[in-house]
Formats: structure tokens, C-alpha cells, sequence
């Protein structure tokens, strides 16, 4: 494993199905729900049920365009991710991902895993953040 890379997924979950949560989820005018059209509102959300079908395991096995992407270690979104983060054990693990809205533009939502929820920390409709 890439020494910069933060985590996999945690594996006692795999067989879960993925719940979102958004009660990590910044109010950063830039990062949040404030920032959406009403396209894009729609677009997020059906892509968030789409994926709430889906196990850990099965979002795990997706592309990396459908699916997570891991966050390196000290990257722009990695700080984000974990300065968001009221997890108590964040110190312990870190599974900071990001996944694309869809596949072919820079709608992403950022975040973390714990247990069996993603706990959405920032939504960046037009890809300011660096990851």
C-alpha cells in the first residue's frame, strides 16, 4: 500500500450496505449544500441513493471514476476531511475518500467511513479542492 494513502475501507463492514451521513457535513458557504443548483441538488441525490444500494464491498470494486478514491495523507482534502471529522476514534483510523458525482465532470463529495456510514464532510460541485 501507497505510504501516503490514508486507508482502505474498514473491512468489518464490507458486507454493509453504505448509509450516508451528513452530520459532519461543513457549512462552508464553498463546501456545502449552500452551494448547489437545483441540478446539481438532484444529481447529488440520486447518485447518493444509487450508491446506498450498494454494499462496501461493491463500492469498493467500482472504478475509480463510479467509485472511492482514497485521500493521500497531508493533501488539501485530507486536512479538510479530518478537520471536519468529530469521529472520536478519528485518531486511530482514517478512512478519508472521495467519490465523483458522475463519472465525467468534478462533482465530487468528500468524506470519511465509520462503521458502516459515509459521513459526508464537503461537497465540491466545481472541483476547487485539491486531492
Amino acid at each position: 500500500m501507497d505510504e501516503n494513502i490514508s486507508s482502505k475501507i474498514d473491512l468489518r463492514y464490507l458486507d454493509h450496505k453504505v448509509v450516508f451521513s451528513i452530520c459532519d457535513c461543513s457549512l462552508h458557504k464553498n463546501y456545502s449544500f449552500y452551494k448547489l443548483n437545483r441540478e446539481e441538488a438532484t444529481q447529488f441525490i440520486k447518485r447518493l441513493k444509487r450508491i446506498e444500494q450498494y454494499t462496501w464491498k461493491q463500492f469498493m470494486e467500482l472504478s475509480r471514476e463510479s467509485g472511492l478514491t482514497p485521500e493521500r495523507k497531508n493533501s488539501e482534502s485530507y486536512q479538510l476531511i479530518h478537520e471536519q471529522n468529530s469521529y472520536v476514534e478519528k485518531l486511530v483510523a482514517q478512512h478519508y475518500f472521495h467519490f465523483r458525482v458522475e463519472q465525467k465532470d468534478l462533482f465530487r463529495i468528500f468524506g470519511y467511513q465509520r462503521e458502516q456510514f459515509f459521513c459526508i464532510t464537503h461537497i465540491d460541485p466545481k472541483g476547487k479542492i485539491h486531492h
